[in-house]
């Protein structure tokens, strides 16, 4: 219960206004998803800057973000007539009112319209679009909108504690509800941003309860709404090759590896085969190529480590610092250091991964996705999982209590850094240095484990011989 009120602050939600929406990141995921077929994924701030000036606002404005080049671009340039030609007269008008509702409750519109856009997956898109195409923006609907994720989460966690007890959920709740990386001022008050991690957990909830194709379902679904969460089914195709060799058979997780796969390629196919999705989807491609090529201050993981480390950072009068784009750019290491890294550590986990419980495996790809990818800051909810999946019946191994009170340990220091830290950058940078360090004493608990009950490493629980 504690947790719970600590994740909206308490009551005041957002510092600056103190309201339960979370205008900025509320405008992206309602009006990018709404007006899709309009906007595409790269002419969201042309639009929104020709309607504004028609509703007499943005006269302040003199830049926006060219979406398809990440460049700053000059608002004389913007052909407001070619915008409001990719609308209907209904849609344009639409559009001007929902855009009025924003208008007033964000203060910041010449950052915001120098931000990155839109850059939910196009399954996640389309089925936002579908969501909220015929909905009006007010607070109310808004309201109504950014409370589901809440719901999602509850439900998440009603399965949870089904599959493994209520002490195990209970933990995992708390343990979620006071993420410094997932907090309430990063991602609360938004558009289902939650939505993905509701369904691993509850793809690990019913996997627990022997329910490969809906644990199949539910994760095939959050690899599809943020793409990255397809890592932690890597441990699991390891798990039912390993039991194939050995002449053994795994239901369930084949179950579970089926229906993702099939869930995946039905998507794939239907988006592929409808000129608008395919459209859409090409345009998603591009762009998301073109924002991997940025840095960015908010991510966390290896690669971020890297850059910023060898980045040189000029500290502004006002303690705020500053760290040159182009030069960290420079920094970036060779494309091929990340993924060489991550597959030693794949190697190293490799005999973890073997010798784990199917559903335990999925916990070694928490540090595959920090080596290898760097996601920006909220989407290490995630580290959630190496607090549930060691559970079993409302019992776990001791050292694997340690390690879990070691996590807890490391997201009061996040909070801590906050306090000593005046920006982002030197925030998040040190947060991945704590993470990585983490992970990486984590690891070696993890064989410490190992070597203290070799027993129970030979004979994993779930693999059964085929009869």
């Amino acid at each position: 219960m504690a947790a719970a009120l600590a994740y909206p602050n308490l009551g005041f939600f957002h510092v600056r206004d103190h309201s339960p929406i979370h205008w900025h990141e509320t405008f992206h995921y309602f009006m990018g998803a709404k007006y899709l077929p309009e906007l595409g994924y790269t002419r969201m701030y042309e639009g929104t800057w020709a309607a504004g000036r028609e509703l007499g606002a943005f006269a302040q404005i003199r830049q926006v973000r060219d979406l398809s080049t990440y460049a700053p671009r000059d608002v004389t340039s913007i052909d407001a007539a070619a915008v409001r030609a990719r609308f209907t007269a209904a849609r344009w008008q639409a559009f001007k009112r929902d855009l009025l509702v924003f208008g007033p409750r964000i203060g910041h519109w010449d950052h915001l319209l120098l931000d990155h856009g839109y850059n939910d997956p196009p399954p996640r898109a389309f089925l936002l679009h579908l969501l909220v195409r015929w909905v009006p923006a007010s607070r109310v609907t808004l309201g109504v909108l950014t409370s589901l994720d809440y719901v999602l989460v509850l439900l998440a966690f009603w399965a949870v504690g089904r599959a493994f007890g209520q002490l195990a959920a209970t933990l995992t709740f708390a343990f979620l509800a006071l993420s410094f990386f997932a907090r309430f001022d990063f991602i609360g008050g938004s558009p289902l941003r939650w939505d993905w991690i509701a369904a691993l957990l509850v793809g690990a909830a019913a996997l627990a309860r022997g329910a490969g194709t809906g644990a199949g379902l539910a994760f095939g679904y959050a690899a599809l709404a943020r793409i990255f969460p397809a890592l932690f089914l890597v441990p699991l195709v390891v798990s039912w090759t390993r039991a194939r060799v050995a002449g053994a058979r795994e239901a369930a997780v084949t179950r579970c590896l089926a229906a993702a796969a099939a869930l995946g390629l039905i998507v794939i196919v239907v988006l592929a085969i409808n000129p608008t999705t395919r459209d859409l989807s090409q345009e998603f491609v591009t762009k998301i190529e073109q924002h991997n090529r940025g840095v960015y201050t908010n991510h966390v993981g290896l690669g971020s480590l890297i850059v910023f480390h060898n980045t040189p950072w000029v500290e502004r009068p006002d303690g705020t610092v500053f760290a040159p784009h182009e030069a960290a750019l420079a920094a970036r290491p060779a494309p091929w250091v990340l993924p060489a890294i991550a597959a030693v550590y794949f190697l190293v986990a490799l005999p973890l991964i073997l010798r784990a419980r199917p559903l335990e495996s999925m916990m070694y790809a928490v540090p595959l996705v920090f080596l290898a990818l760097s996601p920006a800051g909220y989407y290490y909810s995630f580290l959630v999982l190496l607090v549930l999946l060691p559970w079993r019946a409302d019992s776990t191994d001791p050292i694997r209590l340690v390690g879990m009170g070691v996590l807890a340990l490391l997201g009061a220091a996040g909070y801590a850094l906050e306090i000593m830290s005046a920006d982002l950058l030197p925030l998040f940078y040190r947060a991945s240095m704590q993470l990585g360090l983490f992970l990486l004493g984590w690891l070696a608990l993890e064989y410490v484990r190992l070597a203290r009950q070799p027993a129970e490493a030979e004979a994993p629980a779930g693999l059964a011989p085929e009869r």
